[in-house]
């Protein structure tokens, strides 16, 4: 569930909003920055936050950033695949 003060910040930033990144964090965090996963892999409601987003006016490009060591050791094309399964499921509107 995402608090009302995130969905608040979102709205004031309107017509302001320059990216819209996503990811996913790891319960518990292992690492400050490294501790980053696919969308669907933790707590964040990426569709309601972009919900949030196209609301507020933003209709660019969605990235999925995440920075997570595990990850970058793997095959691309197995990644790829995973984040594009991970978006669709986790991100894009139903």
């Amino acid at each position: 569930m995402v608090g009302p003060a995130i969905e608040q910040s979102i709205a004031a930033a309107a017509g302001r909003i320059a990216g819209f990144h996503v990811c996913d964090q790891l319960v518990p965090l292992p690492d400050p920055l490294l501790g980053r996963a696919l969308p669907g892999d933790g707590p964040i409601d990426h569709r309601h936050l972009r919900e949030c987003v196209e609301a507020a006016g933003y209709d660019g490009p969605i990235e999925v950033e995440v920075f997570n060591a595990d990850l970058w050791t793997r095959p691309g094309h197995e990644v790829l695949r995973e984040v594009i399964t991970a978006y669709r499921a986790h991100v894009c509107p139903r």
